[in-house]
C-alpha cells in the first residue's frame, strides 16, 4: 500500500461476510491499543471472546453466519480506530451486506456495542431459517443475462439475484434445483465460471422471509443517528436522507439484493475518486475497481502503512451540508 494523494476525494467500504480468515486483525492487534479495545468493547457485548476467535478459530466456528458477522464488523470498527486515532476522515462511507453496519458506526450512527449485537442477533436469525437454499456466484455475464436466465430456471424453484458485485459478478440465491439449472443455462450462454459458495442458507432472498418479522423488531429497537457523513444504503444505492432510510435498508437487506455495483456507482457519481477498504480483506475494494476501472484502491491489510497517513488527508475532503 502506497501513501495516498491528497488530491480527490475518498470513501471507506467496509467488507462483508465472507471475508472472515484464521488470523484476520492479528497485525492490527499488535500494531494498535485502540483496536485492542474495540475488540474488547464488542466481546463483552457479545459476551464470547473476539480476539481468539478471529486470531485462532477453529475455521468452522468463526465461518459460521452468527459469529462471522460480529467478528468482521469489530475487525472492521478495530482498524477504523486505527483512522481516527489519526484525525483521518472520509467524503462519504459504504459497507458490503452486514458491512452496513459498519459503515453506520464509523458514520457515529450506531454505537459499536449496540452493531455487534445486532449482527450477532442477525446471524443467528439468517441461520435458523428452515427452508432449505443456497447460493452461486457467477462471473463473465452481464445483468440482463442473468436476469434472464434466472427467469428460466424459476421454472424449477426459487432463485433471485441476491448480490451485484460488479458488472460481470453476481451471487445468486435460491432453492439448490434452480441454481443447478441456472449453472447449466449460464455455462452455455457463456459464462466463465460458476461456483456453488460453502454457504448454509440463500441469503438476500425471499427464502429468508421467515425471520424478517423477528429481525424487524431487532431493528426498531437500534438507537440510530442520523450520520454525520454520507452513507450509501446497499438496498437502494442512495444516501441516508432520514433515520427510516437506514432501519428500512437494514430491514430490507435481509430478503433483498446487495446493490454493491450500484452503490459504487453511486459512490463515483458524488466525485469519489479514490477508496479505501476498512477491515482484514481487500475484496470490497477489488470489486469497486471491477466497476469503476479509474477508482484507485487501497487496503488497510498492514495497518502499519497508516503511519503514513496524516493530517493532509482532510485537505480535499470537503465538510458535509
Amino acid at each position: 500500500m502506497t501513501q495516498p494523494e491528497n488530491k480527490g476525494l475518498w470513501a471507506w467500504l467496509f467488507p462483508g461476510q465472507g471475508s472472515q480468515k484464521i488470523g484476520m486483525g492479528r497485525r492490527l492487534l499488535e500494531h494498535s491499543g485502540a483496536a485492542r479495545r474495540v475488540f474488547d468493547e464488542a466481546s463483552d457485548a457479545v459476551g464470547m471472546d473476539l480476539v481468539r476467535l478471529c486470531l485462532e478459530g477453529p475455521s468452522e466456528t468463526l465461518t459460521a453466519t452468527e459469529n462471522a458477522q460480529p467478528a468482521i464488523v469489530t475487525c472492521s470498527v478495530a482498524c477504523l480506530a486505527l483512522l481516527q486515532e489519526r484525525g483521518i476522515e472520509p467524503a462519504a462511507v459504504a459497507g458490503h451486506s452486514v458491512g452496513e453496519f459498519s459503515a453506520l458506526v464509523a458514520a457515529g450512527s450506531l454505537p459499536l456495542a449496540a452493531a455487534v449485537r445486532a449482527v450477532r442477533k442477525r446471524g443467528q436469525l439468517m441461520a435458523s431459517v428452515t427452508a432449505p437454499g443456497k447460493m452461486l456466484a457467477v462471473m463473465g455475464l452481464e445483468g440482463a443475462r442473468v436476469s434472464e436466465l434466472c427467469r428460466d430456471a424459476a421454472k424449477h424453484g426459487v432463485i433471485a439475484v441476491a448480490i451485484h458485485n460488479s458488472p460481470q459478478q453476481f451471487v445468486l440465491s435460491g432453492s439448490l434445483t434452480a441454481l443447478e439449472q441456472f449453472k447449466e443455462l449460464a455455462l452455455v450462454a457463456g459464462a466463465k465460471e460458476c461456483v456453488l459458495l460453502e454457504v448454509s442458507h440463500a441469503f438476500h432472498s425471499p427464502l429468508m422471509a421467515q425471520v424478517q418479522e423477528e429481525w424487524q423488531a431487532v431493528v426498531a429497537s437500534l438507537q440510530l443517528r442520523m450520520p454525520k457523513y454520507p452513507v450509501v444504503l446497499n438496498t437502494t444505492a442512495m444516501t441516508v436522507k432520514t433515520l427510516v432510510c437506514i432501519r428500512r435498508s437494514l430491514l430490507e437487506q435481509i430478503t433483498s439484493p446487495v446493490l454493491w455495483m450500484q452503490c459504487v456507482q453511486s459512490l463515483v457519481n458524488r466525485g469519489i475518486t479514490h477508496v479505501l477498504e476498512v477491515g482484514d480483506s481487500k475484496v470490497v475494494s477489488s470489486l469497486a475497481r471491477r466497476t469503476a476501472p479509474s477508482l484507485q484502491a487501497m487496503t488497510l491489510q498492514d495497518p502499519a502503512a497508516v503511519d503514513g497517513l496524516g493530517e493532509d488527508w482532510n485537505s480535499s475532503i470537503p465538510k458535509n451540508s
